[in-house]
């Protein structure tokens, strides 16, 4: 029997096996992580925080990020309603995430604001900045309306890989190699007023977007030196 992409069977179990090969050769890659030292702080000692990051360095905090959580409260995500995205959410899920679904063409709203409620419960969420369609690297507001209402930081995230696969989609996808030495590079802490709305959210949009780049030129260069 020919089993295809789409069949029942293989929907129901590619999430699961997607889940274990990825823990299986991530575990064979030397990981560090490096930065600002007040991010660094964040992220060890379990104040709730909000991560942030472009789609193409999605991988590899999704299995590496919840070590430094395994005996708080499980972080919380937000997924596309996609296919593509609810099969991240299952992949999400079986590494002990809590999935919210939402877009900003679909349910976006919503999702942020059951976060925020995670949140003030005290749990960390992860936000990716340019969403699941792009345009690539340029930040969404979603990251900074959650900070702004739960007053919650948000700590850019971006990964350096010694050995990678840089995929031609857009977001440029980086899939680490096994036995690749990497790196979880942390930002300075964002803070966004509660006062900034409408208009006066944009600046800190740039400032975001701006952090998550000088972040993502740092992880092309790191492992040159």
């Amino acid at each position: 029997m020919k089993l295809r992409w789409d069949h029942p069977i293989w929907q129901r179990r590619a999430p699961a096996l997607a889940r274990k090969l990825v823990q299986l050769y991530l575990r064979t890659c030397p990981a560090a992580m490096v930065g600002h030292p007040q991010g660094v702080h964040l992220m060890r000692c379990g104040a709730p925080v909000l991560l942030t990051l472009w789609h193409c360095h999605l991988l590899f905090p999704l299995y590496y990020v919840p070590q430094y959580y395994s005996e708080r409260q499980p972080l919380v995500l937000m997924a596309s309603p996609s296919r593509d995205g609810e099969f991240i959410a299952q992949v999400a899920r079986g590494l002990s995430f809590i999935v919210c679904s939402g877009s900003r063409r679909k349910g976006g709203v919503q999702a942020l604001q059951r976060m925020a409620a995670y949140v003030r419960r005290g749990h960390s969420c992860g936000l990716v900045a340019d969403g699941s369609r792009g345009p690539a690297r340029v930040a969404q507001k979603g990251p900074l309306y959650l900070a702004r209402e739960t007053q919650v930081p948000i700590l850019p995230l971006a990964v350096a890989c010694r050995h990678k696969i840089t995929f031609q989609t857009w977001d440029r996808f980086e899939l680490p190699l096994p036995f690749s030495r990497l790196a979880l590079l942390v930002g300075e802490p964002l803070t966004i007023p509660a006062a900034a709305r409408g208009p006066a959210l944009e600046p800190w949009r740039r400032e975001l977007e701006g952090r998550l780049n000088h972040l993502s030129r740092q992880s092309q260069a790191y492992f040159d030196s």
